[in-house]
């Protein structure tokens, strides 16, 4: 054995005879097993490009059958469900995976894997998503030349931004103050009334409390005078009766007695008659002096609130701030280098307020006017208090002596004189005081009636459309359709609010607020978009490039119908025949209206007394605004700013400004709700993002555990089954 083992070593080991042919075999084993390796590598490589290409070629196939209406509107969504999804991409996969048919070699025999092909068209993320719907409109609109032509048409708006926000402030301030100024002057003018009301009483008691004589003859009283006069002829007179009836007591004939008693009558007759004819005129006077007592109080306190009114006109002056809706606006707007409001208006809301003396003035007069008058206040005398004293003499009468009756009549002459007189320095003190407010009462009236005329023709013209709305008896039909698009906008969002405004139009002032509420969150929301993106731009041209705004060369019921109205529609969301226009007409009256008050404030003639330039303003600002809104229901452009004949806008440019203000309120939602209707095609069904798994199968030649070890370390992609090898590919497709 152990010879045999050494003869062995001695052949293969030691013996050199053959030892190159045996190693070039080896060599040559080695490289052809690592060709071998190589070859299938290759192929794998080269399968696994192919499967991949295949893959995306079948993705490009089935998204390629995209819904042609949604197209039309510049969108693109899948056409079809799930199922024909994967039918159309196996079938593409397939064929791109065949070399097809002949007597070629086929060097990957590339077959699909029935079971390990799938399609995912994730309706999540279809049209009805409004990142994916939004995404799809701002590629569409970045090529549209129509968003340059609606950026400018804001910025041209925003020009006036300076103008509206300080036509806006002051209007705010000036309501307020004008508001509060007619409250405290309606109290003035009750107290002026008053005040004359006293005045004449105390007018009309003078003749009789000071003259000294009249034509009066005894026992006739005209004049307390006449009663200082006759006083002593009347106690003589009732002496004299006491003689005569002592007379009565004598022994006296019959004709003596009755002559005696004849004159006991007349004397009687005469003195009753004075007595009575004192003490009347005393109560005339004491019943007109007493009349005087509550107006006086009445002024007194109405002094009080007009003043107090007075002082929170000055704090609301004050402590009045601008807001800062207009300040990204104005950042990016160009003005329109003419005077401002601020300019023509400059301390024009002073005016609206009294000086505090003047309050002070007038509450001191009248309290003096009660002292002299009704007895009330530290004043121990007054005239009501006189007249009482001078009756009690007449009652009594006249038990006292000569100098006390004429004193009387003289204190009665010397109190009426002095209360009239403070009742006069009053109301010269309320007339000079509000004199300017008085000279300019007529002016402001005519301007107030101006404006109120102003008013009620934009109304008319506004009832009017409203009236023509209401007479269609075909609109029914627009309504349910109106109605149905508000259901399909409420399943692709939230619940959605109509959100149309309102304008009161029926106080000038109350209107007037509400329509620069209106104008201030247009200017707030241009500004804070167009500072930080066009974006909103973008989707705002897209609606107004692809759906229909209110044509004006349409008339009859067709002009109010959805189908005339789409833009509207999308912007508030009204579900009844022709609402969605009405409101943007109301909207637009807005608009002009505070675009024509600032233009009013700024006016030469609006220059003067602060609430005749809010009248006038406001004046100038309703007519114009009527004119203005005739034009635009005629389809007519307009001067953006009275007086300058560029820029202009429409009414379609107007609708730009409002989507702006409508930035939420469903407006997306509705936008779905109407690319629906138009399309016929249910956006949550319109997939734009599909994903698909694939896998193909490639015969191995050589080694396949050379390529599974392979597969394992990474080096290549697939897995091993038997002599196959499995290429998996995931591929994704949006549009």
């Amino acid at each position: 054995m152990k010879r045999i083992f050494k003869k062995l070593w001695s052949k293969f080991i030691i013996n050199e005879n053959g030892a190159v042919s045996i190693y070039l075999i080896i060599i040559a084993l080695l490289l052809l097993l690592f060709n071998a390796v190589l070859i299938d590598y290759a192929r794998i490589m080269i399968a696994e490009r192919q499967t991949e290409e295949a893959s995306k070629a079948a993705l490009r196939s089935t998204m390629s059958s995209y819904n042609t209406s949604l197209q039309n509107k510049g969108l693109f969504g899948f056409e079809g469900d799930q199922g024909k999804a994967e039918a159309i991409f196996k079938e593409v996969f397939a064929k791109n995976l065949s070399t097809g048919e002949g007597d070629h070699f086929d060097f990957l025999s590339l077959k699909p894997v029935e079971g390990e092909i799938s399609l995912d068209i994730h309706l999540e993320r279809s049209l009805a998503n409004q990142d994916i719907l939004r995404y799809q409109i701002l590629e569409e609109m970045k090529y549209k030349a129509p968003v340059e032509v609606g950026e400018a048409i804001i910025k041209d708006f925003l020009s006036v931004a300076e103008q509206v926000e300080q036509a806006s402030d002051y209007a705010k301030i000036a309501k307020e103050l004008n508001e509060k100024a007619k409250s405290r002057e309606e109290m003035l003018d009750e107290v002026e009334k008053l005040l004359k009301e006293s005045k004449e009483i105390l007018e009309n008691m003078r003749g009789k409390v000071e003259a000294e004589s009249s034509s009066s003859t005894y026992p006739n009283v005209s004049v307390t005078y006449d009663i200082f006069q006759y006083h002593n002829k009347y106690k003589e007179d009732l002496r004299e009766i006491e003689t005569l009836e002592g007379q009565l007591n004598g022994d006296l004939d019959r004709e003596q007695r009755k002559e005696i008693e004849e004159k006991i009558e007349d004397l009687r007759n005469k003195t009753s008659q004075f007595r009575q004819n004192s003490l009347n005129l005393l109560n005339s006077l004491i019943g007109d002096t007493e009349t005087i007592v509550p107006k006086l109080e009445e002024a007194l306190e109405l002094i009080i609130g007009a003043e107090g009114i007075n002082e929170d006109m000055q704090y609301a002056l004050d402590n009045h701030e601008s807001g800062n809706d207009y300040d990204d606006a104005k950042n990016i707007s160009e003005n329109l280098g003419e005077s401002t409001v601020d300019e023509n208006t400059e301390g024009s809301l002073d005016d609206y307020i009294y000086p505090e003396e003047m309050f002070t003035n007038l509450k001191e007069k009248v309290e003096q006017a009660q002292r002299k008058i009704t007895n009330n206040g530290v004043e121990s005398n007054a005239l009501l208090n006189k007249l009482k004293l001078f009756k009690t003499y007449v009652e009594s009468d006249f038990d006292t002596d000569h100098i006390n009756v004429l004193g009387a009549v003289e204190d009665v002459k010397t109190y009426h004189n002095q209360g009239l007189g403070k009742i006069e320095e009053a109301l010269a003190i309320l007339t000079d005081g509000r004199k300017e407010y008085k000279d300019n009462e007529e002016k402001i009236t005519e301007e107030e009636e101006k404006a109120d005329e102003g008013m009620e023709d934009n109304k008319n013209q506004l009832d009017d459309i409203q009236n023509q709305i209401d007479t269609v008896s075909d609109g029914i039909s627009d309504t349910q359709l109106l109605v149905e698009l508000g259901g399909k906008a409420n399943e692709y969002g939230e619940a959605i609010e109509a959100n149309n405004r309102e304008f009161s139009m029926e106080n000038r002032d109350d209107t007037a607020d509400e329509a620069l509420n209106f104008v201030d969150a247009i200017f707030r929301n241009l500004g804070d978009l167009l500072l930080t993106a066009r974006d909103e731009v973008y989707v705002n041209e897209y609606i107004l490039l692809r759906f229909k705004s209110h044509d004006f060369s349409v008339n009859g019921s067709s002009a109010y119908t959805y189908a005339n109205n789409q833009v509207e529609y999308i912007i508030y969301g009204l579900e009844s025949y022709g609402a969605n226009y009405f409101a943007a007409l109301s909207e637009i009256f807005a608009v002009r209206f505070a675009i024509n008050l600032a233009a009013g404030f700024m006016r030469p003639e609006a220059r003067g007394f602060g609430p005749f330039i809010w009248a006038y303003a406001l004046g100038y600002a309703f007519t114009r605004t009527a004119t203005d809104m005739g034009n635009i229901t005629r389809g007519r452009a307009i001067e953006l700013f009275p007086g300058r004949s560029l820029p202009t806008m429409d009414y379609k440019d107007h609708l730009r400004l409002f989507m702006f203000v409508h930035l939420e309120g469903g407006k997306f939602e509705r936008l779905m709700a109407v690319l629906d209707k138009e399309t016929s095609k249910d956006l949550r069904e319109s997939p734009t993002y599909v994903s698909a798994k694939a896998t193909s199968t490639v015969k191995l030649w050589f080694l396949p555990q050379v390529i599974d070890i392979l597969e394992t370390t990474n080096v290549i992609n697939g897995r091993v089954e038997g002599n196959e090898f499995f290429i998996e590919k995931e591929v994704n497709y949006s549009y």
